[in-house]
C-alpha cells in the first residue's frame, strides 16, 4: 500500500470509497436517512470531479485499488477522510494521516482541525486529536453528533 496525490480518472474509485464507507461504517451510528443524505445514490460526476480537482486529496492505493483518501485544506482543516469499508484497521488511515501531517508541516501549519463523526472519534484520538466541541445538528429529524477536534502537529509523525 502506498499514499500519493489523486490522479484524474480516479474520481469514481474515490467516490466508491466515500459511498461504501458512509453506507457501511458511518451507517452503524447514524440513521438510514442521515446516511443517504451524506452519500446519496445519485453520483454527481461533474460536482465530485470539481471537488477533487480543488482539494487534490491524498489517495491510498493497494494492489492498484483506491482504498482510502484524505483532504487537507491550506488552513489545516481535514475535510474528507475515508478508508474503504472492507479495508478498515489495516494501517490505511494511519498512512493517510501521516501524509496529511507531513504536508501540513510543509505548509507551515501547526494545528490540524477536523469535524469528525461518531465512527471516527477513536481513530482521530489515537492520532493525538482532542475534542474541542460537540455539535448536534438535526438531520432528517434526528440528532447527528459531530465532534470538532484539533491537534498540534509538532512532533506527531510516527513510523508506520
Amino acid at each position: 500500500m502506498h499514499v500519493r496525490r489523486y490522479k484524474p480518472s480516479e474520481e469514481r474509485a474515490i467516490w466508491d470509497v466515500y459511498y461504501g464507507s458512509t453506507r457501511n461504517v458511518v451507517a452503524t451510528r447514524y440513521t438510514a436517512d442521515q446516511v443517504k443524505r451524506w452519500a446519496p445514490d445519485n453520483y454527481d460526476d461533474a460536482g465530485w470531479t470539481a471537488r477533487l480537482q480543488r482539494s487534490n486529496p491524498f489517495v491510498a492505493v493497494c494492489d492498484d485499488q483506491v482504498v482510502g483518501f484524505a483532504e487537507l485544506l491550506e488552513n489545516g482543516q481535514i475535510d474528507y477522510f475515508y478508508c474503504h469499508h472492507e479495508h478498515q484497521r489495516k494501517g490505511i488511515g494511519t498512512a493517510l494521516m501521516q501524509a496529511v501531517i507531513s504536508d501540513a508541516l510543509k505548509l507551515g501549519v501547526n494545528t490540524l482541525k477536523a469535524s469528525v463523526s461518531l465512527t471516527a472519534v477513536d481513530f482521530f484520538r489515537s492520532h493525538g486529536f482532542e475534542i474541542i466541541a460537540e455539535t448536534n445538528k438535526i438531520i432528517c429529524g434526528a440528532p447527528a453528533p459531530q465532534f470538532q477536534m484539533s491537534m498540534t502537529i509538532h512532533g506527531q509523525l510516527r513510523a508506520v
